[in-house]
């Protein structure tokens, strides 16, 4: 049985300071994680060291964002027993499962959005970050749809922050097609795939781009943009839909 803790919680650490030579006993609050088990149809399909919130949000995201599922009107029952989330899926998902690694989607929309918003959109996701704040121990993430915040997680896992943003706008009936992804994570090839998987074709990230990301990003049709920060952004792939 697996203790359910919440997002953060507080334990005894000892502080040196080398500059006085002092030593003291503090409380420290500290982000806290579980392993999450993810089954589909009954089958065990993945465990995520995720942290112990939102967990519905995280399965219908991961099911969406691995191209286990094509919307999420194909999930037919979500159920959360302690660190187990156990999806009911209609479809093909035996031969999605096998081959969800391997296919690579394209993402079509014409979405616009001004260069302002996404700086906005960054300062949003930085604001909702009160884990974070407390402990520096997370990673957040946020949809944004239209401008409207649709869909928001922190986790100490920059891929599950995404999933269960992506999840809790699914549960919302987001069009993908009009949304943006912040993320405070570095993006490589797998983060960048979530936003491509639902249709998400703008991701806004303060960190760094990795060159997978940068790859996958341009064959799979996602606008990328990294170190969105202050006054300033790259954009990386697909620049056609940032406005300024």
């Amino acid at each position: 049985m697996v203790v359910m803790l919440p997002a953060s919680v507080e334990v005894k650490a000892h502080r040196i300071n080398l500059l006085d030579r002092k030593i003291e006993t503090l409380r420290e609050t500290v982000a806290a994680e579980i392993p999450v088990k993810i089954h589909i149809n009954g089958k065990h399909a993945s465990t995520l060291f995720a942290s112990p919130s939102q967990l519905k949000e995280l399965g219908v995201g991961w099911a969406l964002d691995h191209g286990i599922v094509k919307t999420a009107s194909d999930i037919t029952e979500v159920k959360v027993e302690e660190n187990n989330i156990r999806i009911s899926c209609a479809g093909e998902v035996e031969a999605r499962l096998k081959t969800a690694s391997t296919a690579k989607p394209f993402v079509k929309s014409k979405y616009r959005v001004k260069a302002e918003k996404i700086l906005e959109f960054v300062n949003v996701l930085n604001e909702e970050a009160v884990v974070f704040k407390a402990t520096g121990g997370t990673h957040s993430a946020a949809v944004f749809q239209e401008e409207k915040l649709i869909g928001f997680a922190e986790d100490v896992g920059r891929h599950n922050a995404v999933d269960k943003a992506i999840g809790a706008a699914a549960l919302r009936k987001a069009d993908f097609s009009k949304c943006v992804l912040a993320s405070s994570g570095r993006q490589p090839a797998n983060m960048v795939l979530k936003a491509a998987y639902v249709g998400i074709p703008v991701i806004a990230s303060i960190a760094a781009p990795i060159h997978s990301g940068v790859e996958t990003a341009i064959k799979t049709g996602v606008t990328l943009i990294c170190f969105a920060r202050s006054h300033r952004m790259n954009i990386y792939s697909h620049p056609e839909r940032i406005e300024t």
